[in-house]
């Protein structure tokens, strides 16, 4: 088998300059908590080339040492510079203006060629400060789309990633023999423009998320060490590999001893290069994720209970937010519960305004809130990026137990009421554990269940 790293790859991101007589037109400033990328109208942008106008990004090939992250300077020049012109970076480049999709409502028709998606970050230019602009890029993607993300999640062991190899470290175990190696195939998913119920993620947000593919690890010996690593079979015959990674197997059930939870929600993401900057969305994501990454070996698991990268429409933010997190979740179980801004059919809510992030929202979608609040996304993303263990991915509930923990995930974006489906799974999730082997009973949902107020 030949081996090699994943391959180095030029960098396909478009970097653009707006001037001021590009005339990058703002949208509505209402609404807090509101995607920073809404703020450009793209539909109303004209194209104004200037040919003593020019724009450099170095370094042109990414990824070069292997990098996960790469932080690329870009020097623009300008003859009629100005404070309020921004230089946005698009991916990927080879759209085609003849394929973008209908234009919103009451928009006319535009003059082609015309941009059919919003940047996925865009910086403000300072033409009067010494340095220019540094610009952090998260992800990479090759040319068929493969993206390299580490997710576990306890259910059999899942990992989301390319395929995988898989050794165990230790003593010997049920099955596995110390440093023996399995390999373990993946499943692969995606989702399309037309995955979305509608716009602006159908339309100026989208972006094509290339592959996930989820591989199950089974059998487990509980609490072993286990090291794997993801990769992909080329049509040479080769294999190209990730560097390792090490996470160690749940407790089982009712084991007495230490066992650590963390569990919050509402987090978001942030840009590290302070682009995306109107209003400064969520900066005080980077320290959460920050201090947990700083804290791995101080906890087992971790509960995202809703509202993740509030992305509200733009889907090239949910590359960005796995990328955020991904050292937590490529270590410890990531799980995720449904919240209010960003599902479908199929459990999952994410928003745009104060409520909060839900992604699942959408009228006639099937959710419980019959509100546009997911922009279209549907809970599309996130189910598809993210694993979870319900029965019914369609129905965002579900059990799961961790040593002295038993967990009962509740959506409430679906119905909870007395006598629905999901009211009798949570009476029997708290009805059917052992206190005795487990003293821990955790219920966890999105949504308040009370309020002060009927608002």
């Amino acid at each position: 088998m030949k081996g090699s790293s994943f391959s180095k790859i030029n960098m396909i991101f478009v970097i653009l300059c707006f001037f001021t007589n590009l005339r990058i037109c703002l949208g509505d400033m209402n609404g807090i908590g509101e995607q920073p990328l809404s703020k450009i109208a793209i539909h109303k942008t004209i194209l104004a080339l200037h040919s003593s106008a020019s724009i450099t990004a170095s370094p042109f090939l990414l990824g070069n040492k292997d990098e996960d992250t790469e932080w690329v300077t870009v020097e623009v020049e300008s003859p009629e510079p100005t404070n309020e012109d921004r230089v946005g970076v698009f991916t990927p480049t080879n759209f085609n203006s003849s394929t973008c999709p209908p234009n919103p409502s009451g928009i006319g028709k535009l003059d082609i060629p015309f941009i059919c998606s919003a940047p996925i970050k865009i910086s403000l230019l300072h033409y009067f400060q010494v340095d220019y602009p540094i610009l952090s890029l998260w992800q990479f993607r090759t040319s068929s789309h493969l993206q390299i993300l580490k997710h576990l999640c306890i259910h059999a062991l899942l990992m989301e990633s390319l395929g995988m190899n898989c050794t165990v470290r230790g003593m010997g175990s049920k099955g596995w023999k110390a440093d023996t190696q399995i390999q373990s195939a993946a499943g692969t998913l995606t989702f399309n423009r037309n995955s979305m119920c509608g716009q602006p993620a159908r339309t100026v947000g989208w972006r094509d998320p290339g592959f996930i593919h989820t591989s199950f690890l089974k059998e487990l010996w509980p609490n072993m060490r286990y090291t794997y690593r993801l990769g992909h079979f080329m049509s040479d015959g080769s294999y190209v590999w990730s560097k390792r990674y090490s996470f160690k197997a749940s407790p089982y059930p009712g084991q007495n001893s230490l066992q650590r939870v963390i569990i919050f929600g509402d987090m978001g993401k942030a840009e590290r290069d302070g682009s995306n900057e109107y209003a400064n969305y969520q900066p005080g994501s980077l320290n959460t994720t920050d201090q947990l990454i700083k804290d791995l070996d101080n906890f087992d698991i971790v509960f995202h209970i809703g509202d993740m990268p509030y992305a509200n429409r733009y889907i090239s933010q949910w590359d960005q937010f796995t990328a955020q997190v991904q050292q937590i979740s490529s270590t410890v179980p990531y799980m995720i519960a449904s919240f209010t801004y960003s599902f479908k059919l199929k459990g999952y809510h994410i928003y745009s305004y104060c409520g909060g992030n839900h992604e699942r929202s959408w009228p006639n979608s099937g959710s419980f809130y019959d509100t546009p609040d997911s922009g279209g996304e549907c809970g599309v993303p996130a189910e598809t990026m993210y694993y979870y263990p319900a029965e019914n991915k369609a129905k965002f509930w579900y059990a799961t137990d961790y040593g002295m923990f038993r967990f009962c995930i509740a959506d409430t974006e679906h119905d909870w009421r007395e006598g629905s489906e999901q009211y009798k799974f949570i009476e029997h999730c708290l009805a059917t554990v052992d206190r005795k082997q487990q003293p821990w009973l955790i219920f966890a949902a999105h949504r308040p269940l009370g309020y002060s107020s009927n608002d």
